[in-house]
């Protein structure tokens, strides 16, 4: 069903503000829908958002379980690291991990850091390795080792022991196995998964109390960042380390993600449905000559997408502004990349296109 347009003469904010595409009380400048805050009063988070407390030494090291696994936070970001007779095995080193990941692992051993573990290739959460870590294997995936020799950094070395689909990684009887699902939040993004502990780290994608991250993490493969969570949840698991924040997960929030983002999924579709591209052409002036927008694409697709992103905002929010951390500061970009990557990946066609 088609939504036409009222008043053929309305401004584009006050397009974006009319009921005619089921967006009555959306603000353009920061896409909050029903129910949401403003600008200046962001909803409450919910009780799932918070996680421990960081002690005033300004991180938090807690094992996992037995058999010598480890996390480390600062209440932002995350590390895991594995004791073994003589070593230990860090997998991740954000920089604002620099100076707690190695007093952390001082409190539980003073064994040498011998093995790094890349999850992928983003500074925020490898790029202390080549300070920190300068004489340990690193280890990774091969697009990861690819791109970063291309990035030529020295503070992120380029893996020496690469793998194309699955490693197992053994150290002195103490086990991690490495698992790539396929591109997802970028190309090399793979699974740590330690069996003895029934724990999975996947980084910047599941958030546990939380959406995901702006523009669902920035994923760089949608459709493959959907499927993953099914590949994730095929492991046997119950504890999960996403990367970020100060708790860890369970499988119950890789279950929640995944239902939010297929919720995400199917409401960017209803929208692309139910938005009139043609009531938005003929909104903005595009089909007048004598108007200012006329022939201006960049303003009618801007204008159309943004419509079609609030009307999936609204149907999201619905469910999910109070169940989830930040869901009205950032749902509204995840159902833009959602609606851009069904036009695009899966060759969806919209309303009267």
């Amino acid at each position: 069903m088609s939504t036409s347009l009222p008043n053929p003469g309305l401004s584009r904010r006050a397009f974006l503000g009319s009921s005619g595409v089921a967006v009555a009380s959306a603000l353009l400048l920061r896409g909050k829908a029903a129910g949401a805050a403003d600008d200046h009063d962001p909803v409450p988070l919910p009780e799932t958002a918070f996680g421990p407390p960081i002690p005033d030494k300004g991180y938090l090291v807690e094992e996992i379980g037995t058999g010598g696994l480890y996390y480390v936070t600062e209440g932002s970001y995350q590390a895991l690291f594995m004791v073994t007779r003589r070593g230990v095995v860090v997998v991740d080193a954000p920089p604002t991990l620099a100076a707690a990941l190695p007093a952390a692992i001082a409190e539980v051993t003073s064994n040498p850091v011998t093995h790094f573990v890349y999850s992928h290739t983003h500074g925020d959460h490898v790029g202390a390795a080549g300070v920190l870590f300068p004489g340990a294997q690193m280890i990774g995936h091969r697009d990861t080792a690819a791109t970063l020799a291309r990035r030529d950094d020295p503070k992120r070395p380029v893996p020496v022991r690469t793998f194309t689909s699955s490693t197992r990684l053994m150290v002195e009887g103490r086990r991690l196995d490495l698992f790539y699902p396929g591109p997802n939040h970028e190309p090399g993004n793979i699974f740590i998964y330690a069996p003895e502990q029934k724990t999975l780290m996947w980084v910047d994608v599941v958030f546990p109390g939380w959406v995901p991250f702006k523009d669902l993490a920035l994923a760089k493969d949608v459709p493959g960042y959907l499927a993953a969570h099914d590949t994730a949840l095929g492991f046997d698991f119950e504890t999960f380390v996403g990367g970020h924040l100060t708790r860890l997960g369970t499988r119950e929030d890789v279950e929640i993600a995944k239902e939010y983002n297929l919720d995400v999924r199917a409401a960017s579709f209803d929208a692309l449905a139910s938005v009139d591209f043609f009531a938005v052409l003929d909104e903005i002036g595009f089909l007048n000559p004598d108007d200012p927008s006329f022939l201006n694409q960049w303003e009618l697709f801007d204008t159309y997408l943004e419509a079609v992103a609030a009307h999936a905002e609204e149907a999201v929010l619905a469910k999910w502004l109070h169940l989830l951390g930040g869901a009205d500061i950032f749902t509204r970009g995840h159902c833009l990349e959602m609606v851009e990557s069904i036009r695009i990946d899966e060759n969806a066609v919209a309303a009267n296109l």
